[in-house]
């Protein structure tokens, strides 16, 4: 965990691995190390809300891309979607009263940042990567190696690789604006980006993102 001060308040920002069934716990101990007032986690209002349809978890299709990381993933452990580290965010704020707040950007916002910044050769280099997504080599070392170079890989296009940027710069301003808000907040970020939301944190810089709503 990786703690941050800002203008009074503490920011403690979780790196988790997506899909993998061990880091609910790692929310869970984590949670009751900061017993923060607020919990904020890397996803956006509407997958939040798609958290809370417990009912629809089962009809989620993975892409034939999800499908192939969570295979290699399952070399580290069971795996599930949506990611039990969110999930375990969200039952820990039901169950004490926590505030949960998301991070990234919400559909509209992602949309535009996409059409922004994917080229249509960014697509086709992605669309060629699916088709050779198994016979690449990535860092088998730990979980978070794995997830860090699989992302390395899909997001290789300038595009694609810009629109992450963005998607950090979001939701280090996104905690920003929580900071005025609540004095403690666990963020619980999936570890491809939590480095650069920390460092964009650290060193101040980040474009403006709207104000959150309350859970």
């Amino acid at each position: 965990m990786r703690n941050i001060r800002l203008n009074g308040s503490s920011i403690t920002v979780l790196a988790v691995v997506k899909g993998l069934t061990s880091e609910a716990d790692a929310v869970e101990r984590a949670y009751g190390e900061v017993r923060p007032d607020a919990i904020a986690v890397s996803i956006s209002r509407e997958e939040l809300t798609g958290l809370r349809n417990r009912e629809d978890y089962d009809r989620y299709e993975p892409s034939d891309l999800e499908i192939i990381y969570q295979a290699f993933l399952e070399r580290f452990g069971e795996v599930r979607l949506p990611p039990p580290a969110f999930v375990r965010a969200l039952e820990i704020s039901e169950r004490d009263g926590a505030a949960i707040l998301p991070l990234d950007m919400n559909d509209e916002v992602y949309t535009e940042a996409y059409c922004q910044s994917v080229s249509t050769s960014d697509m086709i280099r992605e669309s060629l990567f699916a088709r050779r997504a198994t016979g690449r080599h990535y860092d088998l070392t730990d979980p978070i190696a794995f997830a860090r170079s699989w992302d390395a890989k899909v997001n290789r296009a300038s595009g694609f690789r810009e629109l992450e940027e963005a998607r950090e710069k979001h939701m280090a301003e996104a905690l920003r604006n929580l900071g005025r808000r609540y004095h403690n907040i666990l963020a619980v970020v999936e570890c491809e980006r939590s480095d650069g939301v920390v460092a964009i944190l650290e060193n101040g810089a980040g474009s403006a993102a709207p104000a959150l709503p309350d859970s």
